[in-house]
């Protein structure tokens, strides 16, 4: 959806400022000494963001020592005109919880472009300043300017699903530039070659990368081509180039980001409007950290070669999309599962994706993701029993279930559990491959909120008690490296598992009878029924063994035994007592014809002819 062009003048009624000459609140010293800044005489739209910032680790995961004391958060305030700035002294009132929430700055705030921070008054209050009485914010009256501006601040940005319009931004200052041209920066991003003369061979990138992981739920397209003006080049391939002939590297990542936001302003009408992901990537020695972006927002900013690597692309366009780190232990970024973790120095690597609590989040596998429940009452929602395949199987229709969530009642923080198998869209993730992974996250798993890597298993037979739950137990039976793990989650005695009382247990010689006050021990010898008695329990067979007149029939009952031959013979018990009558051997039945070679009564077949010895009654 094309965003409309935002209103950077807004009616008197709504709000207006006052200047006054003044050094910058922070950041690096600004070109001049005295910098103009702005004092809010009145309410004024607009958005709470964070700002969230990578910095380059050692290869054991640890901060290097020159950055190890810089925030990896600030909180910021987005302007209609989409400028952003740091609140000074890291105070927010308490109603600011959620990045991407709309806000208003209350009248006295302090707007300084030299260091793109923002002072706001009346610290320790979420609570606007109109004229001389404190009014909630949602008592507040909004004018229809008000409104209108508000209203260009409300980008649905964590949508993760359809096609989306990506712009990259090359950024040129007057002591520095973003180190590539425009065609690699275009391949690096798009994994289009134009020709460039530093050929980039990209295999996997930005795009690609998200359209792989969301099976092309979500596609990231180049924003549309557009004219440009003065010291912005037209948009080509997605692409822009900015350049800031005033500016430079020393005035630091926060002016410089506002410089080229404002002269895309300047040049288009609308920076916010030209894409619904803008990334710039800046000259090296701008920034400290090695790239940023601001939580379910539209921006992310890159330092020099950070913005050619795929990790760091997905990392950063992750955020925009409202997702946080993935921890472990006592670590930020440590799951290097997925992409949600540290990022790398490499271009096209390493090939992954997204852990557990990610994918239930993003909601891409949701119709392969089942969710158990152990308070639940029933079986079929508390207990689960199958085959959990990785993501790279998603796709495929033998492939039942690829995610599981197990919901804690009681508590926002669940466990999320896949099957981490190396290969495809996962055959470069760095840690846990051929695993059972086991996040936990907060949040019911749809919103904002780092996860944290607590268990990875091979097979564990003997069952991993998940964390925050009393009994409720994984077990992993079996591991087909790449494919898949055989798994259970059990409850308790509900699934059917061992318990702390199991059902199977119970004594065998526990009377069936109520129990009463007299013991029963003395004369049970004959109360067991599942010990047949020596003598039979009626005193005839219930089977009428004499009206037997076929062998077959006759061997095939349990009670009785054909005596004799096989066709004059006769059916008796085994009982020892004969049926009735009883012997000599019961006459023929008379219903039978008589067999002239023998004279007697033949029920078979009866043979007169050929030799004698092959005459008679068979």
């Amino acid at each position: 959806m094309k965003l409309r062009t935002a209103a950077w003048l807004l009616a008197s009624t709504a709000f207006s400022f006052s200047t006054v000459n003044a050094a910058g609140v922070r950041g690096k010293d600004s070109n001049t000494s005295n910098q103009q800044r702005r004092v809010l005489q009145g309410n004024k739209p607009a958005k709470y963001l964070v700002q969230d910032i990578q910095y380059e680790h050692d290869e054991s995961g640890r901060r290097l020592n020159l950055f190890k004391n810089l925030p990896e958060k600030l909180d910021t305030v987005e302007l209609e005109d989409g400028l952003i700035y740091t609140v000074a002294g890291g105070f927010v009132p308490p109603g600011w919880t959620v990045s991407g929430q709309d806000i208003f700055l209350p009248p006295n705030t302090i707007i300084d472009d030299a260091t793109a921070t923002i002072t706001l008054p009346n610290s320790g209050s979420d609570r606007l300043l109109e004229g001389n009485a404190y009014v909630p914010m949602e008592e507040s009256t909004i004018t229809e300017d008000q409104e209108r501006n508000l209203s260009e601040l409300r980008r649905q940005m964590a949508v993760v699903t359809g096609q989306k319009t990506v712009l990259a931004v090359k950024i040129v200052v007057s002591d520095g530039a973003y180190g590539f041209d425009p065609s690699y920066l275009e391949c690096k991003v798009f994994g289009t070659d134009n020709g460039s003369a530093d050929n980039c061979n990209d295999s996997y990138h930005l795009t690609n990368g998200y359209s792989e992981c969301s099976y092309g739920k979500l596609t990231l397209t180049k924003a549309a081509a557009r004219t440009g003006s003065g010291n912005v080049s037209s948009i080509s391939n997605g692409v822009v180039t900015v350049t800031l002939p005033t500016t430079s590297t020393s005035a630091g990542d926060g002016t410089v980001r506002n410089a080229v936001t404002s002269a895309l302003n300047s040049a288009f009408g609308s920076a916010t409007s030209l894409a619904d992901h803008l990334m710039y990537c800046l000259p090296p020695g701008t920034m400290s950290g090695i790239a940023y972006a601001y939580i379910n927002s539209w921006n992310s900013v890159y330092s020099n070669n950070w913005c050619n690597n795929v990790s760091v692309q997905l990392h950063e366009i992750g955020h925009n999309l409202n997702l946080a780190h993935s921890n472990e232990g006592t670590q930020t970024y440590a799951d290097q599962s997925g992409m949600m973790g540290y990022s790398y120095n490499s271009e096209s690597t390493p090939r992954m994706c997204f852990n557990a609590a990610k994918n239930f989040q993003l909601g891409w596998y949701s119709d392969k993701t089942i969710t158990v429940s152990p308070s639940a009452a029933t079986q079929e929602e508390a207990c689960f029993a199958g085959d959990l395949y990785g993501t790279a199987f998603y796709g495929d229709a033998f492939a039942q279930t690829v995610g599981i969530k197990v919901n804690d009642s009681g508590s926002s923080t669940d466990v999320y559990i896949m099957f981490n198998a190396k290969t495809g869209i996962q055959s470069g993730t760095v840690e846990g491959g051929n695993q059972v992974m086991v996040v936990t996250a907060p949040g019911e798993g749809t919103s904002y909120g780092e996860s944290k890597l607590v268990q990875k298993i091979t097979t564990n037979t003997a069952g991993y008690l998940l964390p925050g739950f009393s009994n409720t137990v994984l077990y992993v039976d079996s591991n087909t490296p790449n494919s898949h793990a055989s798994i259970r989650i059990e409850t308790g005695s509900l699934c059917g598992g061992p318990t702390p009382n199991p059902t199977t247990a119970s004594p065998t010689n526990v009377p069936t009878p109520q129990p009463t006050g007299t013991p029963t021990l003395p004369q049970p010898t004959s109360s067991p029924t599942t010990a047949a008695p020596t003598n039979p329990p009626t005193p005839s067979p219930t089977v009428n063994c004499g009206g037997i007149l076929v062998k077959s029939d006759c061997n095939n009952n349990a009670s009785c035994v054909w005596n004799g031959n096989p066709k004059t013979g006769f059916c008796a018990s085994t009982t020892g007592s004969p049926p009735s009558p009883s012997p000599p051997p019961p006459s023929p039945p008379t219903g039978c014809p008589v067999c002239a070679p023998t004279g007697e009564a033949c029920c078979g077949t009866c043979i007169d002819s050929g030799k004698p010895s092959r005459r008679g009654c068979f």
